[in-house]
């Protein structure tokens, strides 16, 4: 193993369920922010830059390639069928799309609309920043066909100031011909205690360079779920309310499949910054944690091996309590717009419009009501319809979805990132970095 240590990454908050990038916790650098005018119509009289007239619209959002393209079919669809009704574009990476959005905001010129992440959400809707879309709801905005989780999102403080675009939970993504190929079996449910002894058994019996599964221990989102599993609510109205304890059983699992070979070690991990780069992608790892629509961003790299969609482990085998079913990233109005109800009717559009829904496919997650999963009308054997199947199959079995994120989470983010790196690299034992860990997360929230 590389003695060479990558310098600790900045992770991008719930960036995986709508980006071509895994690293919500290990992030990358910003790049330049993208803007492409998308014109309502081609006549004469469109106005290809700012807001494109009195009525016009600039709506914003973030993600990669295959996001890009998706919103703007959705945009082009919306433009001829309102040609009134001029839109121009703005997108970017992850990181550097919060860093114009910040920037827009403060100076009173947020876009009309724009992507949302819960991650930032409690803190952009208390600023005053959203619009309270609640008298727009019905008409112009219907949400009367959204899963009930999803239609819930955006409600904060007695509004509504965000329409989620996707219902999306957490999974596993499984590799069962690597598994078969070594004679171990999958089981289709499975408790922690089953995923160790799996990941162990099969990187006895393939040898070296060969795992179980990638290695999750830095993903806080994926430790939400653990800690869910223990009955703990993580955040209340006084604050941080994680315990050393369970975040140093956490790490102190992980830390034990590292020393088995079970998972990658530090360094393997540490540089595996894209879906390309992932051990799942790469062959050598039968398992990788995520959000249940990165299937289609994982499975082209594996095109002779169908992933299996699986829940992440229980305390027991089938133990659904510690997932919830929710839109984690929204379409918000700005409080500035002066075009609410115009931005209000493009929202209904991406969110019902059959031409919409058709271009952004899984893109930003799982379409949120039953209408828009049929229209898609996936094949069943795709990477599509295994993600949509589970999905339908895990909804109202789960636990109860929590409400927005408390300001300050990005910041956890990047502190259990941190923190569990230094586990794995040695530099702390799993007792001081949780220690570490919650310290800095009661700082961080409290401060929020």
């Amino acid at each position: 193993m590389s003695a060479h240590r990558p310098p600790a990454h900045r992770p991008r908050p719930v960036a995986p369920h709508g980006t071509a990038s895994r690293r919500s916790v290990l992030g990358a650098g910003a790049t330049a922010l993208l803007a492409s005018p998308l014109v309502a119509g081609c006549g004469p009289g469109a106005d290809r830059g700012g807001r494109g007239g009195s009525d016009g619209l600039r709506v914003s959002w973030y993600g990669g390639v295959p996001v890009h393209e998706g919103v703007d079919g959705a945009l082009a669809a919306f433009g001829t069928a309102h040609p009134d009704i001029p839109v121009t574009s703005e997108k970017a990476e992850f990181s550097a799309y919060w860093d114009k959005l910040a920037t827009q905001t403060a100076g009173g010129q947020s876009p009309d609309v724009f992507r949302m992440s819960m991650s930032y959400f409690q803190e952009y809707a208390d600023r005053g920043a959203l619009l309270d879309l609640s008298d727009l709801i019905g008409d112009p905005l219907d949400i009367s066909s959204l899963d009930a989780d999803v239609a819930a999102s955006g409600d904060v403080g007695g509004g509504t100031f965000g329409i989620g675009q996707s219902s999306i939970t957490h999974a596993t993504f499984r590799n069962t011909r690597l598994a078969e190929e070594h004679g171990i079996t999958l089981p289709a449910a499975w408790s922690w205690d089953d995923f160790a002894e799996f990941c162990r058994s099969l990187a006895g019996a393939a040898g070296e360079g060969v795992y179980g599964s990638t290695d999750a221990s830095g993903s806080f989102q994926i430790f939400e779920v653990w800690a869910r599993q223990h009955g703990i609510d993580q955040f209340t109205e006084e604050g941080y309310a994680g315990t050393a304890e369970l975040v140093e059983e956490w790490f102190a699992l992980w830390q034990g499949l590292r020393a088995a070979k079970a998972v990658p070690p530090a360094d393997i991990t540490a540089e595996a910054g894209g879906f390309e780069n992932s051990p799942l992608s790469l062959g050598s790892a039968a398992v990788e944690f995520g959000w249940v629509q990165q299937i289609t961003f994982y499975q082209p790299f594996l095109p002779e091996a169908p992933l299996e969609v699986a829940p992440v482990p229980g305390m027991t085998a089938g133990d659904l309590s510690g997932q919830f079913v929710k839109a984690l990233d929204l379409w918000c109005v700005a409080a500035t717009s002066a075009n609410p109800e115009n931005a209000a009717q493009l929202i209904d559009f991406l969110v019902h419009d059959e031409e919409a829904v058709r271009s952004i496919g899984l893109t930003l997650g799982v379409p949120p009501s039953e209408s828009s999963r049929e229209l898609l009308a996936a094949a069943p054997d795709t990477p599509e319809g295994r993600a949509i199947a589970y999905v339908e199959s895990v909804t109202g079995s789960t636990g109860e979805a929590p409400g927005p994120w408390p300001v300050g989470y990005s910041t956890l983010l990047d502190a259990f990132s941190r923190v569990s790196q230094d586990v794995a690299f040695g530099d702390a034992d799993p007792s001081a970095a949780a220690d570490d860990f919650v310290a800095q997360a009661q700082e961080a929230i409290a401060a929020g």
